[in-house]
């Protein structure tokens, strides 16, 4: 895959591992933000200092000013302006530097997210065409939306606290052991404490509990797309009450998954106040003996309390990144389960010569899930073929325009298209040489000459009338409101299902693919239109080859060279 410099930095880590599978380390999600996520590391530091110095020299100035007026002589010397003056530029300065961190943080964000959306639909377009089938269309939602927005969460909740607080920790300890090295031993110890039970308590729960989410979410867009597509259907049959109760069960399940979450956050963010209380009650109990011995003033140790009470808005958010992490690795762990499979290979074959065939030898297979399917089919169709499919329904016949068409391979026996295994041609040269009509067209809310023109976009108006004529739809086409420029809404609505249809038919002729394969091409039409559909069909393909699965009995049908009936 050809990437542009400019989206992609070379030393990202992303798309390939050593042996060139697809990759997503988590380094890459800091370093796809460019210089971006430096800057913000920068600024938040920044930000978080000057909260921490701003709390620990208000302390230090008012107690200072506090001993200093117990003097008229210290009182005449003590310099108020410049620390009022430095309190007020580290005040400006936690302002600017923090909300500068969320602008600077937001656009390396953005920036990340634009590109992980890059890898991931590169991933999914080399994703094998037999594969894809096994997803669903929440599940691939749910990926390509939910699960990639998770992704943000690493570098902007997970690692950035952590590089904050470990900077912020040894700035500090490196102040208190040059004050008196006795705190700084305490202050580091405890802080040392704090990181490593603290990952060891709660990371393995929490873990666990996010990955579950993720994929509990997952199951829940699923199911509930199902229930919303079939909405029509479960609410004649009654059925749409159980189905309502299980999605209300996913949301009891998610809940409560939630709820064990945010606890194990609340069990985290009381360990860290353990940690900073005792950690602050052996600086007050160590320093007030070194203020006794004289090592430096009191009003210096109010400020170093001071800066232990502001630790808190440092180590806090550490309670919130373990779930952070889980977010991150289980969205990772589902978008690496679509791009990592089996993808689709790079074939020698790439050009189909000759005149047009299709070979079927002794072919088997079954959907995914289904418990029947065709059996041992074979069929020889050359240059001007016509094969005439029927069956009772669920006997296998839309499995097998799925096999003959290369979107589901074959459980046994073998295809060949133009003499050559169907398995070696590449994708791009089949989807030019076979064509299919699936029983599920979709229009997009588009105009009708763009849901047409999308097989070939330099279609012009006349060729899309002459095909909207020759399946019956070019006197409608001519009185809609806008002709071919009328928008249609989503999913087709505003046309009927028949018309539906014979435009995904008009759109596949486009094409002029020199086999095609037409899974019910004459559903909701009488036979009369039927029949003259067909008539049309074959004329088109006198050089090509013509399948057609139905269970209309027409007249043109006797007129087709091949008969081929399924049983269950």
């Amino acid at each position: 895959m050809e990437i542009k410099k400019d989206v992609l930095p070379k030393k990202s880590g992303l798309f390939r591992d050593d042996s060139g599978k697809k990759d997503l380390p988590l380094r890459s999600l800091f370093f796809l933000q460019g210089s971006m996520g430096w800057a913000g590391l920068v600024l938040g530091a920044l930000g978080l200092g000057a909260a921490v110095l701003l709390l620990a020299v208000s302390g230090w100035f008012i107690t200072a000013a506090g001993v200093a007026g117990l003097s008229l002589v210290t009182l005449h010397s003590f310099n108020y302006l410049q620390p009022a003056a430095f309190i007020r530029l580290l005040a400006i300065t936690r302002t600017l530097a923090l909300y500068g961190e969320r602008i600077v943080s937001h656009d390396g964000v953005l920036r990340l997210l634009q590109r992980l959306r890059i890898w991931l639909f590169d991933g999914l377009s080399m994703m094998n065409r037999f594969r894809m089938a096994g997803f669903g269309s929440g599940d691939l939602m749910q990926r390509m939306l939910a699960d990639i927005d998770l992704l943000d969460q690493w570098p902007l909740r997970a690692l950035s606290p952590w590089i904050w607080a470990a900077g912020l920790c040894l700035l500090y300890g490196a102040v208190l052991f040059w004050i008196f090295p006795v705190l700084s031993v305490l202050f580091i110890c405890f802080m040392l404490s704090l990181c490593g039970l603290l990952p060891l308590l709660i990371l393995p729960p929490v873990l666990r509990l996010s990955r579950s989410h993720t994929a509990m979410a997952g199951r829940r867009r699923q199911f509930v797309l199902e229930t919303m597509a079939g909405l029509i259907t479960l609410r004649t049959t009654g059925a749409f009450l159980a189905r309502r109760k299980a999605i209300a069960s996913m949301d009891q399940d998610i809940l409560k998954n939630q709820w064990h979450l945010q606890s194990l956050g609340v069990a985290a963010q009381f360990f860290i106040f353990l940690s900073l209380s005792a950690a602050l009650w052996m600086v007050l109990l160590y320093g007030g003996r070194a203020v006794q011995e004289d090592h430096f003033s009191a009003a210096v140790l109010v400020g170093l309390v001071c800066v232990m009470l502001g630790f808190v808005e440092v180590l806090l958010p550490l309670s919130t990144t373990f779930q952070a992490l889980g977010f991150t690795l289980g969205a990772r762990d589902r978008l690496l389960e679509a791009v990592q499979g089996e993808q689709e290979e790079k074939r020698k074959v790439t050009v189909l010569s000759g005149a047009p065939s299709l070979s079927l030898e002794g072919i088997s297979g079954r959907q995914q899930n289904a418990v029947t399917g065709p059996r041992d089919v074979s069929v020889l169709l050359q240059k001007g073929g016509t094969l005439w499919m029927e069956g009772p329904s669920g006997c296998g016949k839309s499995t097998l325009a799925l096999m003959m068409t290369g979107w589901l391979r074959p459980m046994g026996g073998a295809i060949r298209v133009n003499g050559v295994p169907m398995e070696d041609v590449e994708e791009r040269c089949l989807r030019r040489c076979v064509g299919l009509l699936d029983q599920d067209v979709h229009l997009f809310p588009m105009s009708l000459r763009e849901n047409l023109c999308l097989a070939k976009p330099l279609a012009r108006e006349d060729e899309l009338f002459d095909l909207l004529d020759a399946v019956g739809l070019g006197d409608w086409a001519r009185q809609l409101p806008d002709g071919l420029d009328t928008q249609l809404g989503d999913y087709g609505t505003g046309v009927s299902g028949g018309q539906a249809r014979r435009l995904a038919l008009v759109r596949l002729l486009l094409m002029e693919t020199p086999i095609l394969v037409l899974d019910e091409p004459f559903e909701g039409l009488d036979s009369s239109t039927a029949d003259q559909l067909l008539a049309m069909l074959r004329s088109r393909q006198k050089d090509g080859i013509l399948i057609v699965i139905s269970h209309q009995q027409l007249k043109g049908r006797r007129h087709f060279d091949h008969c081929l009936s399924i049983d269950v």
